[in-house]
């Protein structure tokens, strides 16, 4: 028996759960989901008032507008910052903190499956990131873009 058991686990007969490289976990698909929710309601309300077609077309998340989001350059203090400064251009590489030098886990989901686990983890890092690069708390539509940039990352 001891044998059989051996060579069917040799022969990769015995399905063991792997994480595929390049997807996200339940876990993470659950929290993605509601923050996309959240922010999607919290957009519609920001939206609310606003005549323009682009503010109501603020309600409507993008990867791309969230890649650019991810990407542009803050100036401040005489320096550029962007988010893309500490976690590298391409968010499933790891990153390296702009003054610590720490290093820094890739930012995106596939990448990472400690990434966008825990709703209150990701507002603090956003509360905590978005004063550091735009002196405010980033918008919803903001966020909305920038996680649905995120989750396409592969």
């Amino acid at each position: 028996m001891k044998k059989s058991c051996l060579l069917l686990a040799l022969a990769g007969c015995i399905a063991l759960p792997v994480k595929a490289e390049g997807t996200i976990s339940a876990k993470q698909s659950e929290v993605l989901k509601q923050l996309l929710a959240t922010y999607s309601e919290k957009a519609k309300e920001e939206a609310k008032g606003k005549k323009s077609k682009a503010a109501q077309k603020q309600t409507e998340f993008s990867a791309e507008v969230g890649r650019e989001f991810y990407l542009k350059r803050r100036t401040w203090q005489q320096n550029d910052y962007t988010c893309s400064g500490c976690h590298t251009e391409d968010p499933r590489k790891e990153g390296k903190h702009i003054e610590s030098k720490k290093l820094i886990k890739p930012l995106a989901p596939a990448a990472n499956p400690e990434r966008f686990t825990d709703v209150k983890k990701v507002e603090k890092n956003f509360t905590e990131h978005c004063y550091d690069l735009h002196d405010r708390d980033c918008r919803a539509y903001e966020k909305g873009n920038f996680i649905t940039y995120l989750r396409s990352v592969k």
